[in-house]
C-alpha cells in the first residue's frame, strides 16, 4: 500500500523550542499550545489519544509529538486493535483513512455511534477533496492530509480536545439540570400531595366542627326530653300494678327504645366532642389483648379464628390507654361483624425504627373501592343498624397520636386495615 512520504518533520520539544532565523511560520502556534499543554497538566491528567495508523514510522513519530505535549498515546495498527480501546478512554481520537482490513471510515462511524462523544480527526493521504464529504457524512470532527506537518497535528488535536473538554462539561450540566429538575418536580409532588392532604383534613375538621354545632343543638332539643320521657317512662311502670302485666312490658319496650336513642345520641355527641389526648407510656399489645377478651363473646358466635402475631419490640409507645382502647374496639369488632359466617382475624403488631405498625386482617366478605373510600366518613355506613362513627371515630384517634390508618380490600377477598403510630418521646410529646 502505497504512502505518501513524511517530507517535513519540526521535531522538538516544547521546553526547549526557540525562535530562529529558520523557525517555520507555526511555529509559534505549537509555543502557545505547549504553555497550554502545561497549563491543563498542572490541573488535571492531558486527553488520551488513540492513535491508528499502519505505518510503524510514522505512528511512532507523531505518537512521539503528542508524547512531548503531554498527551497519552494509545497506539494502534488497525481497526481490531483500536476497538480493544473503550470509548469511556478515549478524548480524541487520529485515524488514518487507509488501513488494513477495515478502512478508517469504518472505525470513524464505530466510534460516532458510542454513547460517549469522541472527536476523531482523519489522516488523508493526500489532499483529495472527493473523500471529505464522505468523512464529514460519518461524522469525523477534522481532518489533515499528509505529509504531517507537527504543528498541524498538534493545533489540531488541542481543538479536538478541548471541543472534547467543552461537550463532556455540556453533558455533565445538562445531566445535573435533569437531575435537579427530578428533584425539584418530586419536590413540587410531595408539597403538592401534602397541600392536598392538608386539604382533606380541613375539610374534615370543618365538617367535624358542623357536626359539633349540630350536635349542640341535638342535645339541646333532643336529648333532655328523652331523659324527660325515660323518667315518665319509669314513673308510669312504678304506678302499674301486678294485674297490668302486659301494660308494663310495653312500657319496658318504650324504656328500651327511649334508652336506645340515648346510645345514639351520645355517640353523636362523642365524635363531635374534643378529644383531650393524655399519653403515657402504653402497652399497644395489651391494649389489643384487652379489647380481643372483651369481644370474646362476639368472637365465639361468629365462630371466629383469632390469631395473634404481636411483637415484644412493638409493645410499648406513648399512648392515650383508654381513647386508642375505644378506636381499636370499633376497628376489631367491624372485623367481627363482617364474618358473620365464621372466618379468620389477624392481628399483628411490629416495629420499625421509630414507628409502632398494627395490621387488622380478616377473612371475612370484604368491601368495594367506593366503600374502602367513604369509610372513614362520618354516617358513612353500610350496615342496616349503623350509624357510622365507629371508624371516623378511630380515625380521629389515631390521627390524632400522629399515626395514619389506611384500609385495603377487595369483594370476597377480606379486608387489611394498616394502623402506623410514632413512637412518640416523652419529653417531645411533653413539649407539644
Amino acid at each position: 500500500m502505497k504512502r505518501g512520504r513524511l517530507s517535513t518533520f519540526e521535531v522538538f520539544s516544547c521546553k526547549g523550542a526557540k525562535p530562529g532565523k529558520g523557525a517555520k511560520k507555526p511555529f509559534r502556534d505549537a509555543a502557545a499550545l505547549c504553555v497550554f499543554a502545561r497549563n491543563v497538566s498542572s490541573h488535571k491528567t492531558m486527553p488520551n489519544v488513540l492513535l491508528v495508523d499502519d505505518e510503524p514510522s510514522l505512528r511512532l513519530t507523531m505518537g512521539e509529538f503528542l508524547k512531548r505535549a503531554g498527551y497519552t498515546v494509545l497506539p494502534a495498527a488497525d481497526y481490531e486493535n483500536a476497538v480493544t480501546h473503550k470509548a469511556e478512554g478515549i478524548d480524541v481520537a487520529v485515524i488514518d483513512i487507509n488501513l488494513p482490513g477495515k478502512s478508517g471510515i469504518e472505525l470513524l462511524k464505530q466510534l460516532c455511534c458510542a454513547d460517549i462523544y469522541v472527536p476523531v480527526i482523519m489522516i488523508t493521504g493526500e489532499p483529495n477533496l472527493s473523500v471529505i464529504p464522505e468523512i464529514v457524512r460519518a461524522g469525523a470532527y477534522d481532518f489533515i492530509a499528509k505529509p504531517i506537518i507537527k504543528d498541524v497535528l498538534l493545533n489540531a488535536v488541542a481543538r479536538a480536545a478541548e471541543k472534547k473538554r467543552l461537550t463532556d462539561e455540556k453533558r455533565r450540566l445538562e445531566e445535573e439540570i435533569k437531575r435537579h429538575t427530578e428533584e425539584l418536580e418530586t419536590r413540587v409532588a410531595e408539597r403538592t400531595a401534602e397541600l392536598v392532604e392538608t386539604h382533606k383534613r380541613l375539610v374534615q375538621q370543618e365538617r367535624i366542627a358542623a357536626l359539633g354545632r349540630a350536635a349542640a343543638q341535638v342535645a339541646h332539643e333532643v336529648k333532655n326530653p328523652l331523659a324527660g320521657l325515660l323518667l315518665y317512662s319509669l314513673h308510669l311502670k312504678s304506678k302499674l300494678g301486678e294485674s297490668l302485666k302486659s301494660e308494663a312490658l310495653l312500657v319496658d319496650k318504650i324504656v328500651d327504645t327511649i334508652n336506645h336513642l340515648t346510645d345514639r345520641v351520645e355517640q353523636i355527641l362523642g365524635f363531635a366532642r374534643p378529644v383531650n389526648l393524655t399519653r403515657s407510656s402504653g402497652n399497644l399489645n395489651r391494649i389489643v389483648n384487652d379489647v380481643v377478651e372483651l369481644l370474646q363473646p362476639q368472637i365465639t358466635a361468629n365462630k371466629i379464628d383469632v390469631r395473634m402475631s404481636l411483637s415484644e419490640h412493638a409493645s410499648s409507645g406513648m399512648i392515650d390507654e383508654s381513647s386508642m382502647r375505644g378506636a381499636l374496639m370499633n376497628l376489631i369488632l367491624n372485623a367481627i361483624e363482617a364474618m358473620p359466617n365464621g372466618g379468620r382475624l389477624s392481628v399483628t403488631s411490629d416495629r420499625t425504627d421509630d414507628t409502632l405498625h398494627l395490621e387488622i386482617i380478616d377473612t371475612g366478605r370484604g368491601i368495594s373501592e367506593e366503600v374502602a373510600k367513604n369509610i372513614f366518613e362520618p354516617f358513612y355506613t353500610t350496615k342496616e343498624q349503623g350509624l357510622g362513627l365507629g371508624m371516623p371515630y378511630a380515625k380521629k384517634i389515631i390521627e390524632q397520636h400522629g399515626g395514619a390508618i389506611s384500609v385495603a380490600s377487595h369483594p370476597g377477598e377480606g379486608t387489611k386495615l394498616s394502623i402506623a403510630l410514632p413512637l412518640w418521646r416523652k419529653d417531645v410529646d411533653n413539649a407539644s
